[in-house]
C-alpha cells in the first residue's frame, strides 16, 4: 500500500513536469507562429539594435597590466604587498639592497650568451659588454621637457657611500673579479668581493668548474640588470620611460662575440597584445569559411528547395551578435583584456550549431502538407525551440558561473563570451528565423531561389524532355515533399551510415570497452596535469620577452630572499624575541626548496657582534645605531619608532636554491607562510613575486570550484528541459566523462592548468551538455517501441545536427592553430578536445548507452492546442478532440508501428498525426 502511495506520487510530480514541458513546447509554437507572421519587424529590429550596440566599442580601453588580469584579486599576497609598503620606507634612492625591495622592481635587464663555446669570461668579450654598460649608462630621454639619464633614476647603495649608480653584474668589469679569474681563484657560487657577498648563481651560468668544485674557470652566459627608482610617481613615471629607451637600444644592438636576450619590467604589459594583432584577419578568414561550409552543407535538394542561401543568413546572425555583444558590453566599462580574442571564433561557432538545428528541422517538416507558413514556423520552434535554448542557455550560464573567477582576465572573458552567445541566440531566434520565413513563403510558392521566379518544371520533368544536365540542376525545381528533398550528403551520410554500424551487437560491447579505456587514460592524465602559467606563454614566441623568459629559466631560474616580516612592535633585547627568530630562520633552512648557508637579519647579525648590548633600551639601542652605520644595507628592513628608542616593524630573510617548477614555486610560498604562521615570532612570509605566485594555488581550486558550480547549473536546466530523471542522469554522467577526459588529455597535449585553459574548461561544460541532450532528447520523443529502435531514431535524428555542428565549432578555431600566440593555440586545442570527446560520447556512446538502459516508456510530448490548425486543413473543417491524437515529432524516419482505437485517415497520417500512447 505504501509502495501504491509511492508509485502515484511520483507519477504525479512526473505529470506535472510534463506538463509544464508541454506548456513550453506550445510557447515555442505561438512564438514562431507570431514571428512568421510579421517577419519583417524580427528582421529589423535585431540587425538595427545590435548594430546600434557596436557604436559602444569606441569605449574600447584595453587592459593590459599582468598583475590585474592573472593574478587572484584580493589575494593574501597582494594584502601582504600592501602592509608592507605602507610600512616599510623606499630608500633605494640611497640605500639598494635587493632582499629588501617591497615590490617588484622597475629594470632594465640583458641576458647574453657567448657565441663561442663557453666563452663569456673572455677579455674580448668583456671588453664589448663594458663598452654595451657604458652606452646603457649615457642613455638619454625626454620626460616633461627634462633630459632624463640613468644617473637620474638609478639606485644607490651606502655599500659604496651611496653615491655611485648600482649596475647588478657590474662586478664582471671589476679588476679585483679579473685578476681572481686570471688566477683561478673566484669562489663558486658565492664570491666575497672588497663590497661584501655576491651570489654568482644570479649573473653567471652554464659554468666550467675547476677539478675540486671549488672555483670558476669559465662560463657561457651573464645576465646585467639596471634597477630604477620608483620611491615616488615623478621618479617612478620617469623610469619607466627611461626603460623604453632603453629596449630601443636593445633592439638595435649589435654585438661580435655574444647573443642577447633583454627584458623590461614593462614587457609582458606591451607585448601582450601583439598576439591578438590579427585578430580582425584570421575573425574574417573564418567567417569566410564559415559561410562556404554552411552554403556546403546545405546545398541539397534543387533550386527551389535549397538552404546554401539561407545558411549564409545564419552566420551572419551570429555575426551581428558578436558585434553587438562587443559593443555592449564595452560601453558598460568592461575592460577588453587580450583574451577576448577567442570569443569571435567561439561565438560563431555556437551560433552557426544553432542554425543548422533549426534548418535540420525545418527539413524534417517538409513532408506535412497544406499548412500555412506561419504553422510551419511555429513547428520548427516547436520542435528545435528546446534544442537551441538548451544549447544557449547552457553556454550562457557556464560563463555567468565564470564571471565570479577571482581572476579578471576571466572574469573578463566570460562576460563578453557570455554576452555573445545571448545575442546570437536572440539573433538566430529572430532575424535568422524571419529569414528562414520568408525562405518558406519563396519555396512554398514555387520560385527560384536566386531569381525568385517561379520555376515551372521538377528536375525529373526537364530531364524527360531532354535538356542538358546543367540546364537540369540549374532551373529544374519543384516544393520538397520530404527531408531528402533539400538535405545535402553532409546531413544524410551520417545518420545513414551510423545506424546500420553503432548499435550491431558485437560493435555495442567494443564501444563500452574503448570508453572504459578512454575513461582510464583521463585519469591518468589528471594526476599529471601541472598548474600555473608561464609567463612567456602570454606573448607570441617571436617577442622579445618570449625569448628573454626562455633564456632566464634556462639559465638563472628564479631564486628568492623571503622576507619574514613582523608589523608589531617588540622587546628586541629580550633573548626569548632573539631565541624566536633565530629558531625560525633555522627551521626554514630544513626546507628542501631554502639555501641552508645564506641568511640575511639584521637581528642574528647584531647579536654576532660586540654591539650587541641587552642592558637595558638606551645601551641596545646605541649599540644598533652603531652596527647599522656598518652595514647600512639593514635600514631597509628595520622600522624605528619616533623616538628612536623602539621597534615598530621589522623583518629577515631565508634565502631560497633555484625554483623553475611554477608548483615547486607554489610549494616554496605555501610552506614558508606555514612556518612563519606557526612561529611563536609573529611573523609573515612575503616576497614581491608572491602576487604571482598566488595562481597556482588558486588555480586548481578554483577552477574545481567553478566547474562544480556549472555542473551544478547544467543538472539544474538539464531537469527543467529534460524531466526524465534517467535521462538525466545519463546526461550528467556523460558529461562528467567529458570534462575528465578534457582535464585529462590536457597533460598528455603539454597543457598546463591556469587561468587560460581555465576558461576553457568552464566553457566546455556547457558544450558538453549542448551535445549529450540533444541525442538524449530525441530518444524521448521517439515512438518506436523497443529501446534499441529508439536509440537508432536518436541517432537519425540528431548524428547529422551533432557532426556538422562540430564541424563548424572547429571551423570556427582552426585558423588559431597557425597563430603564435600560445592563448589561441590552447584554446584550439581545448576546442578539439571538446568536440572531439563531445561528438563521440554524442553518437557512439550515449545511444550504446540508452540501447541497454534508456527510459522504456513513451511520454508524449506534443500539445493539442497546437494542433487544430493542421487538422481543420486536413479533415475539411472539423477539430480532432484532446485526447484523441497529437502531433508528434516529424523525422525524417518515421515508421512508428500504430496501434490505436480508431483508424488514422490518411490526411492524419500526411500531417505526421500519431496516436496518444502512454506506453510502448
Amino acid at each position: 500500500m505504501l509502495c501504491d502511495l509511492v508509485m502515484r506520487n511520483t507519477d504525479s510530480r512526473m505529470k506535472s513536469l510534463w506538463d509544464c514541458h508541454r506548456s513550453l513546447l506550445r510557447g515555442f509554437f505561438h512564438y514562431g507562429y507570431f514571428l512568421a507572421s510579421h517577419p519583417a519587424w524580427f528582421l529589423t529590429i535585431p540587425i538595427g539594435l545590435c548594430l546600434l550596440s557596436a557604436v559602444g566599442f569606441m569605449n574600447y580601453n584595453p587592459e593590459t597590466d599582468i598583475e590585474t588580469l592573472y593574478a587572484p584579486t584580493d589575494s593574501r599576497a597582494v594584502k601582504d604587498r600592501d602592509t608592507v609598503v605602507k610600512t616599510f620606507p623606499d630608500l633605494f634612492a640611497t640605500n639598494y639592497h635587493p632582499f629588501s625591495a617591497n615590490k617588484l622592481m622597475a629594470q632594465g635587464i640583458a641576458i647574453f650568451r657567448s657565441k663561442a663555446k663557453r666563452a663569456i669570461l673572455t677579455p674580448e668579450v668583456l671588453h664589448e659588454l663594458e663598452t654595451f654598460r657604458n652606452n646603457v649608462l649615457s642613455l638619454r630621454v625626454q620626460v616633461d621637457g627634462q633630459n632624463i639619464t640613468f644617473e637620474d633614476v638609478c639606485v644607490r647603495s651606502q655599500t659604496f657611500g651611496g653615491t655611485d649608480c648600482v649596475v647588478d653584474g657590474d662586478f664582471l668589469f671589476d679588476p679585483f673579479f679579473n685578476e681572481s679569474m686570471s688566477r683561478g681563484e673566484v669562489n663558486y657560487p658565492f664570491w666575497f668581493s672588497i663590497g661584501g657577498g655576491i651570489d654568482l648563481n644570479l649573473f653567471i651560468s652554464d659554468v666550467v668548474m675547476s677539478d675540486n668544485e671549488e672555483y670558476l674557470k669559465a662560463a657561457g652566459a651573464v645576465k646585467m640588470a639596471f634597477p630604477l627608482r620608483q620611491d615616488t610617481k615623478e621618479v617612478e613615471k620617469m623610469s619607466l620611460a627611461w626603460e623604453l629607451e632603453f629596449a630601443d637600444l636593445m633592439k638595435n644592438a649589435n654585438f661580435s662575440t655574444v647573443d642577447y636576450a633583454y627584458a623590461i619590467s614593462q614587457s609582458l604589459s606591451l607585448e601582450l597584445d601583439r598576439g591578438t594583432k590579427g585578430d580582425i584577419f584570421y575573425f574574417s578568414l573564418t567567417f569566410i569559411m564559415m559561410i562556404t561550409y554552411a552554403s556546403v552543407v546545405s546545398a541539397g535538394g534543387d533550386c527551389v528547395s535549397t538552404r546554401a542561401l539561407l545558411a549564409n543568413a545564419g552566420v551572419v546572425a551570429a555575426a551581428v551578435g558578436i558585434m553587438g555583444a562587443f559593443g555592449l558590453v564595452t560601453l558598460t566599462g568592461v575592460r577588453f583584456v587580450n583574451m577576448v580574442g577567442i570569443m569571435p571564433f567561439l561565438t560563431l561557432g555556437i551560433g552557426v550549431d544553432d542554425m543548422f538545428l533549426l534548418m535540420g528541422t525545418w527539413s524534417e517538416i517538409t513532408a506535412i502538407k497544406d499548412i500555412s507558413i506561419e504553422e510551419r514556423i511555429g513547428l520548427v520552434f516547436k520542435k528545435a525551440g528546446v534544442g537551441i535554448t538548451i544549447t544557449s542557455l547552457t553556454d550562457f550560464l557556464a560563463f555567468v558561473v565564470g564571471s565570479l573567477s577571482v581572476f579578471k582576465s576571466v572574469k573578463n572573458f566570460c562576460i563578453y563570451t557570455g554576452v555573445g552567445v545571448l545575442l546570437c541566440y536572440v539573433c538566430n531566434a529572430t532575424f535568422f528565423a524571419a529569414c528562414l520565413t520568408y525562405h518558406g513563403r519563396r519555396v512554398y510558392s514555387g520560385r527560384h531561389t536566386i531569381t525568385c521566379k517561379k520555376v515551372g518544371k521538377s528536375r525529373a520533368e526537364l530531364s524527360r524532355e531532354g535538356h542538358c544536365c546543367c540546364h537540369v540542376c540549374l532551373f529544374g525545381g519543384a516544393v520538397p515533399s520530404g527531408p531528402n528533398d533539400d538535405q545535402s550528403l553532409c546531413e544524410k551520410a551520417p545518420k545513414y551510415f551510423l545506424t546500420n554500424f553503432i548499435l550491431y551487437k558485437p560493435v555495442r560491447f567494443v564501444i563500452l570497452l574503448v570508453f572504459a579505456g578512454y575513461l582510464g587514460v583521463s585519469l591518468w592524465g589528471c594526476t599529471k596535469l601541472k598548474q600555473g602559467l608561464d609567463l612567456k606563454n602570454l606573448v607570441l614566441e617571436s617577442s622579445y620577452f618570449h625569448k628573454y623568459q626562455v633564456w632566464d629559466t634556462e639559465n638563472f631560474g628564479v631564486k628568492v630572499p623571503i622576507a619574514f616580516v613582523t608589523t608589531s612592535e617588540k622587546d628586541y633585547k629580550n633573548i626569548s624575541t632573539l631565541m624566536n627568530v633565530y629558531e625560525l630562520l633555522t627551521k626554514s633552512k630544513d626546507d628542501p626548496y631554502i639555501d641552508k648557508t645564506v641568511d640575511n637579519c639584521w637581528l642574528t647579525s647584531l647579536y654576532k657582534t660586540s654591539y650587541y648590548n641587552s642592558t637595558d633600551d638606551d645601551a641596545f639601542f646605541d649599540g644598533l645605531k652603531t652596527f647599522l652605520a656598518l652595514r647600512p644595507s639593514f635600514q631597509n628592513d628595520l622600522v624605528l619608532g619616533e623616538d628612536n628608542k623602539s621597534i615598530v616593524a621589522s623583518r629577515c630573510h631565508a634565502y631560497s636554491i633555484k625554483v623553475v617548477d611554477s608548483n615547486d614555486q607554489a610549494n616554496l610560498m605555501t610552506r614558508m607562510r606555514d612556518l612563519a604562521d606557526a612561529s611563536p615570532a609573529d611573523v609573515f612570509a612575503y616576497h614581491p613575486a608572491f602576487v604571482y605566485f598566488e595562481q597556482y594555488l588558486s588555480i586548481l581550486s578554483g577552477t574545481l570550484q567553478t566547474v562544480g558550480v556549472t555542473l551544478a547549473v547544467m543538472f539544474v536546466v538539464t531537469c527543467i528541459f529534460i524531466p526524465q530523471p534517467m535521462i538525466v542522469v545519463i546526461v550528467m554522467v556523460q558529461v562528467v566523462m567529458i570534462v575528465t577526459g578534457i582535464f585529462g588529455f590536457m597533460a598528455h597535449w603539454g597543457l598546463t592548468l591556469s587561468s587560460v585553459t581555465m576558461i576553457h574548461l568552464i566553457m566546455s561544460v556547457g558544450f558538453s551538455v549542448d551535445f549529450c541532450a540533444h541525442v538524449c532528447t530525441a530518444y524521448i520523443v521517439s515512438e518506436k517501441q523497443s529501446r534499441e529502435d529508439r536509440a537508432k531514431d536518436a541517432i537519425v535524428h540528431a548524428s547529422g545536427p551533432i557532426f556538422n555542428g562540430g564541424l563548424s565549432s572547429i571551423i570556427g578555431v582552426v585558423v588559431l592553430l597557425f597563430t603564435e600566440s600560445y592563448i589561441f593555440q590552447s584554446f584550439f586545442k581545448i576546442m578539439v578536445l571538446v568536440i572531439g570527446f563531445g561528438v563521440l560520447h554524442a553518437v557512439f556512446l550515449i545511444p550504446v548507452v540508452l540501447s541497454f538502459i534508456g527510459p522504456a516508456t513513451y511520454v508524449d510530448l506534443e500539445d493539442d492546442s497546437t494542433t487544430p490548425h493542421f487538422a481543420s486543413k486536413a479533415s475539411g473543417g472539423s477539430k480532432q478532440k484532446n485526447g484523441d491524437a497529437s502531433l508528434t515529432k516529424i523525422s525524417s524516419i518515421n515508421t512508428a508501428t500504430l496501434t490505436n482505437e480508431r483508424p488514422l485517415s490518411d490526411h492524419d497520417l500526411q500531417l505526421g498525426y500519431l496516436p496518444r500512447e502512454k506506453s510502448r
